[in-house]
This record gives C-alpha cells, sequence and structure tokens, in this order.
C-alpha cells in the first residue's frame, strides 16, 4: 500500500492501518516499513469487530503461530487468541463502504492496483 500512498492522496484518499497491536510492536513495524500512512491501534479489536472482521484462533492455529515464536497475548497485549481478518475496504466521503476485500488467509492481500480502481470509479 505504501506504493500507492501518493496516488490515493492525489484522489484525495487516506489509506489508513488498523492494527491489533500493542503501540510498540506497531511503531516498530511501521518504521522498518517506512510507512507514511496512520497505523491506528485497535488493541481491543473494538474496529474489526465492527466490521465483523475478528475472529478466534483455532487451537491447532495457536500451535501453529506458537511453533513460528509469535506470542499472540504478547503481541496484542490482550489474553486471548483473536485476530482481525486482513482486509481492504473503500469508504466514501459519505461513510457508505463501496468496496470491501477480505479473507483471513493472510498470505491473500488485495493487489494495491485494484484499491486505485475502485477509488477512480468514485
Amino acid at each position: 500500500m505504501q506504493a500507492i500512498y501518493e496516488d490515493v492522496k492525489q484522489l484525495n484518499g487516506e489509506i489508513v492501518v488498523f492494527s491489533a497491536e500493542t503501540a510498540e510492536i506497531s511503531a516498530d513495524l511501521a518504521r522498518k516499513q517506512k510507512l507514511t500512512y496512520p497505523v491506528v491501534q485497535d488493541v481491543g479489536l473494538d474496529i474489526s469487530r465492527s466490521f465483523g472482521l475478528a475472529f478466534m484462533l483455532p487451537d491447532d492455529l495457536k500451535g501453529v503461530y506458537s511453533g513460528f515464536g509469535i506470542d499472540l497475548p504478547k503481541n496484542t497485549g490482550r489474553d486471548v487468541w483473536e485476530l482481525p481478518m486482513p482486509a481492504r475496504l473503500v469508504i466514501d466521503k459519505e461513510g457508505t463502504i463501496r468496496a470491501i476485500d477480505a479473507d483471513p488467509d493472510y498470505t491473500k492481500r488485495p493487489e494495491a492496483e485494484a484499491t486505485l480502481e475502485v477509488m477512480r470509479s468514485l
């Protein structure tokens, strides 16, 4: 998304990322990835939940995450194994969702150009 950020701004849009991780972890990731758009804390997943995008990890996935050294409760500051589903929403100035692309498989992300296409159509 960083690659299209200037194009989004030229279309009078904004990119905002919601992070379920602690502020420290989110800031570190933003710094490492050289993100210039806002990263908003959604540590309690209230925002994600309001869009129906929060889910509890099943026990078998907890083991997979732990095997990769990921301590989700530590990273989120919450004693639960709950995550937001990766999603892209395009919301117009009136607050209407014009497009949504969500997939619980974090490896499947929408193409950045698809976001621009939706924005250009508004």
